[in-house]
């Protein structure tokens, strides 16, 4: 739990200090006046005051600001004396880095984090490092359209020896729908094959269908599912469903899906003896699908990358992530994503605590995601947000005259109102996933 809340208050810390930092500087740098610089929003709890900036820790610590001289409604007919440090009165370009400032701060966090991430070291499945030999094709997928079986070794890709699986995934992985010539090996022979990765909008990435061997061994079993009240624990190997033999995780996946919720026969082997355990899969709204609460055991090894490489992972990965995010916005408007798979504080709480257990690497990769998203969300533009000011700023460009106030009031109400029920949402989802599940 201590853990958990420090970590919390580490992620939460650095993300609204970054981003506050970058309005702050920017507002500086441009001759406006900053009267408060606070961590956090509320009464104050502490800080330094200096003889114009109040530098302070407030009570609510879900967010942050930068209180400049003139950036509240009305505030440009205060003090006549102020009007050259005057957030309201300085050129609109000005104010747009100044706004924009904060959520590029976010995306340069996660630009520096995520290559420093790969330099650092991360762990890696300990199959990369193996020879591409394959563990299962994905039925009617784009390599069994190819001809690829399971037991094929992938030997080169478009000419390029491949000489571990890394080299498999990293070639199909950005580059749905180009045709790849492979050569594999099967048995004695050498077989010369092609095939065109499809497109995987989930993953944000081409998807060939071709996997690594996976065994179907738990690695955890979630609570209040079907597997935890029958009595399968993690380390258990499941060896058999209904009489049918398992050897790779995707078909145990297979089988889970198969015939709905009917009652399921799992054989399992644990510390050398077989079991048999009988249950139902229940049906998850959220994911979609037949799920019993088991996760896949993943051996792991740590892997360091020179700076070159580390860059290059860096911006693949925050391409990647940036690609997820507008996947699941997307999911969210039609329909695809349910609203109860967002997470609030309490979700972002868990993950972080989490994250710093298991290591260094996690959890700096944790900071980098949300900053990203944070950076990203940030400027759209919606009303409250960043991006939501930068709009105005172009509209009173394109009129020659500022915005009314009652409109921006307007505005700034509606957007805080949204801003509100998301929360809402979130916070009550956050609820139910820790009582109710």
């Amino acid at each position: 739990m201590t853990t958990t809340l420090i970590s919390f208050i580490i992620v939460l810390g650095v993300l609204i200090f970054i981003h506050e930092l970058g309005h702050f500087a920017v507002a500086k740098l441009g001759g406006v006046g900053v009267e408060k610089f606070s961590l956090g929003f509320g009464p104050r709890l502490a800080g330094v005051k200096t003889k114009e900036t109040d530098y302070m820790v407030s009570l609510v610590p879900l967010g942050g600001y930068v209180k400049m001289v003139g950036g509240d409604f009305g505030e440009e007919q205060t003090d006549p004396a102020d009007r050259h440090r005057s957030f309201i009165h300085k050129p609109i370009y000005i104010r747009v880095l100044i706004v924009a400032a904060g959520p590029f701060m976010n995306l340069a966090l996660a630009l520096f984090l995520l290559p420093l991430i790969f330099m650092i070291g991360v762990p890696v499945p300990a199959f990369l490092g193996a020879p591409a030999f394959v563990g299962y094709v994905t039925p009617k997928g784009a390599a069994a359209k190819a001809g690829i079986k399971a037991g094929d070794v992938i030997a080169s890709i478009d000419g390029e020896k491949i000489k571990d699986w890394e080299g498999v995934m990293t070639a199909p992985a950005f580059s749905a729908g180009k045709l790849y010539r492979l050569t594999v090996l099967r048995g004695s022979s050498a077989l010369n094959l092609t095939v065109t990765p499809a497109v995987r909008e989930d993953a944000y990435a081409g998807y060939a269908g071709i996997l690594p061997p996976m065994p179907p061994v738990i690695g955890e079993v979630t609570k209040g599912n079907p597997a935890k009240e029958a009595g399968i624990i993690a380390g258990d190997e499941i060896t058999m469903i209904d009489g049918v033999p398992i050897s790779h995780w995707a078909e145990l996946e297979a089988h889970i899906q198969k015939d709905g919720g009917r009652k399921k026969t799992f054989t399992v082997k644990r510390e050398g003896k077989a079991m048999d355990i009988v249950l139902a899969p229940k049906f998850d709204k959220d994911a979609d699908k037949y799920i019993v609460g088991i996760i896949r055991k993943e051996e792991t090894v740590k892997r360091f990358y020179g700076f070159f490489e580390g860059v290059d992972k860096g911006v693949k990965s925050a391409v990647n992530m940036t690609g997820q995010l507008f996947v699941v916005i997307k999911g969210l408007f039609t329909g695809k994503f349910s609203l109860k798979t967002l997470g609030g504080p309490i979700q972002i709480a868990q993950v972080a605590g989490k994250a710093a257990q298991t290591g260094l690497s996690q959890f700096l990769t944790l900071v980098a995601f949300l900053s990203l998203q944070l950076g990203i969300i940030n400027l759209f533009p919606i009303p409250v947000l960043d991006g939501g000011h930068i709009l105005f700023f172009a509209i009173e460009a394109v009129k020659g005259s500022p915005l009314s106030e009652k409109f921006m009031s307007i505005a700034q109400q509606v957007g805080v109102a949204l801003i509100v029920i998301l929360m809402a949402l979130v916070t009550y989802n956050d609820i139910t996933r820790v009582f109710f599940r």
